[in-house]
Order: C-alpha cells, then structure tokens, then sequence
C-alpha cells in the first residue's frame, strides 16, 4: 500500500499510516494512523485505554479525544479539553503552542488532515463520514480557520485523507430523509443510483470540498484504499467491526515519539 503523502509501516503486528509532511511543514507537525492491530484490538475503541499504552511514548502529554458526534464542531488541542474529559466535537485544531496532542477515531468514516505554514503554522484534524461531509466539516472549519488569520488557503496548505468506506460498498435507501438531504450536497460526481440505492463518495467528495475551499488539486493527497473491502488491514463498522477503531493521532513534532 504505497500513496503519495503516506506511509505504511507495520510495527510489530501493529499497522501505521504515517502522513508525509512537504518540507517546512515536517518541522511543525505530525500525524499517523494506526490501523488494525494487537493495541487497536485490546483497547476496543476507547481512547484512555489506547492512550495508557502509547503515552509513554510521547512523554506522557495529555490528550484530546473528543466524543465524536457526526458534527462540525472543533476543539483545540489543549488540556483543558484533554482525557478523561471528553467534549462533544469532531475535529481537534493543533498550533504551534497547543499543549496536548489530539486524536479522532475510525471504522468506515474519512480521517481529514488539513495543515499550513501560511501566514503561521497550523493543522486540522477532522472527522468526516457521510453526515460530517453532507454538513461539509471541511468548510466549517476552514472558515474558522480563514476567519482567524486572514486568506488562509493557498499553495502552503496541504491536505490527506485517509481510507474510508468507498462508493462501491457505501449505499443508503433511496427514500431516507438522510439520503434526499445529502443529495441537495453531493456533487453529482459522488454519487450513482445501482439497483434502487443511492452510493456516495465520501472521500471524492471530501476531495471536491477541499478544492472549493482553494486548496490546488496537486495539494490534496489521499488514501485509496476502502475500510470494507481491505479490513485486513483497517477498521470497518460495515464488516463487522463494532467497537475496535483506527485511531488518528497528530500534534506538534516536539511531542512526537
């Protein structure tokens, strides 16, 4: 599994997505995802357990783990929001003085990254599955960040996306109330209608998002793989996975291991 802006590494049974940073980013930060794996198993999705093996790792810093809702809110990574408190949000805004690192969780939904050095240095961490993208996180929350620095997007802001459920594998009734709205949102790129159910692709999508926001196309980097189809190596709720979750973890590179 090789893809421009990742990689794959296999820690002793324990698979990691790693993010690639360009050069300048790789100064300020960090991301990685771990995948499916003994520690992932053992900790069956809760974020204090998962935490209590890898902290020592990272000097013990607290962590940010939100209680995610299929929302648009964020938090910053900052102890006051850290475990064992558990905040309802779905994404984890990272600077250069944020003093805890941040995480979100996966089994079917896109891990979003989005990071600058423009005008400072920042990174978003989103959650963003078929609900988050229908209420388009990725502009929700690049408007906060616009709205606090100025024209933020440019040619320094890059963004990954990490492995989701794909539009083969992801399909909703035709007639759900959920569906019909998500219609109105979808490009109609990202979706197809195949034997009376409506497919969408969360991360082409996510893609045409990012795009709208300015990021250029050469900046946006993704993982191909689906959740459902490769769940050898990821978490899928579709395939049976009911609690164990990839776990995406990011920060400052001071507090990186």
């Amino acid at each position: 599994m090789r893809y421009k802006g990742f990689e794959s590494i296999d820690n002793e049974g324990q698979k990691e997505l790693r993010l690639v940073f360009p050069d300048g980013l790789d100064r300020h930060f960090f991301a990685r995802m771990y995948c499916r794996g003994e520690l992932m198993d053992r900790a069956g999705g809760d974020p204090e357990l998962i935490w209590r093996s890898l902290s020592s790792n990272f000097n013990n810093i607290k962590l940010v783990a939100p209680h995610q809702v299929h929302g648009t809110h964020v938090i910053p990574a900052d102890s006051s929001f850290a475990l064992p408190l558990r905040p309802e949000a779905d994404g984890v805004m990272i600077v250069p003085g944020s003093d805890s690192l941040a995480s979100l969780r996966f089994a079917d939904c896109c891990p979003v990254v989005i990071a600058s050095d423009s005008p400072v240095p920042w990174m978003l961490m989103l959650h963003s599955g078929f609900a988050g993208t229908a209420k388009n996180i990725v502009r929700s929350a690049l408007s906060s960040i616009s709205g606090w620095y100025g024209e933020a997007m440019g040619k320094r802001t890059y963004g990954w996306t990490g492995p989701c459920i794909c539009k083969e594998c992801y399909s909703r009734k035709k007639d759900d109330p959920s569906t019909i709205n998500a219609l109105k949102i979808y490009s109609p790129a990202n979706h197809f209608e195949k034997n009376g159910m409506i497919h969408f692709d969360i991360s082409g999508e996510i893609r045409s998002q990012l795009m709208q926001c300015g990021l250029p196309y050469d900046n946006i980097f993704a993982v191909g793989d689906c959740t459902y189809c490769d769940n050898d190596f990821y978490y899928s709720f579709r395939a049976g996975d009911e609690r164990s979750r990839i776990f995406l973890l990011g920060g400052n590179t001071t507090k990186e291991a």
